[in-house]
């Protein structure tokens, strides 16, 4: 009866170490995975070398650019999507047109206004000119490029 006891308690622990080892090797495994999941920057890393960082790409394409005030008469090329606002302030109006084309000075009337507001969106490469019915004449327009992108 002993020598049944002992070998029954044998098998029991073989079958403890085979779970044992088993455990083992899942642990392995899973200890390997922590460590790949544990190094996320290393993807995000080359994938930002192989396309170049947000920011440049951003930058280059003229995404964050400030909106700035335009002069009247004045021929401007766009570099990037973006909407001229010419409007009336006060004192002298005048005739406005928004011209826009692929040449400087710009050709394509867009839209025209005396007194109010005008707007057009400008295409990247494209120039684009607030015109006066009489170039240098003092008017109460004003003109402001927004870029959109």
């Amino acid at each position: 009866m002993v020598g049944s006891r002992d070998e029954a308690l044998h098998a029991r622990v073989r079958e403890l170490e085979g779970r044992v080892e088993q455990l083992a090797g899942l642990l392995g495994k899973l200890t390997e995975d922590v460590e790949r999941h544990a190094r996320p920057a290393e993807p995000a890393e080359r994938a930002e070398s192989a396309l170049g960082s947000p920011a440049g790409r951003a930058a280059a394409a003229g995404i964050g650019e400030p909106r700035f005030p335009a002069a009247l008469d004045t021929v401007y090329q766009a570099r990037t999507f973006g909407y001229v606002s010419v409007y009336f302030v006060t004192g002298r109006t005048a005739r406005v047109r928004l011209l826009v084309g692929p040449q400087s000075p710009p050709t394509t009337v867009v839209g025209h206004v005396a007194d109010g507001h005008l707007g057009g969106v400008v295409r990247p490469g494209e120039f684009w000119m607030a015109a006066t019915h009489k170039p240098g004449l003092r008017t109460g327009f004003e003109c402001v490029f927004t870029p959109l992108f």
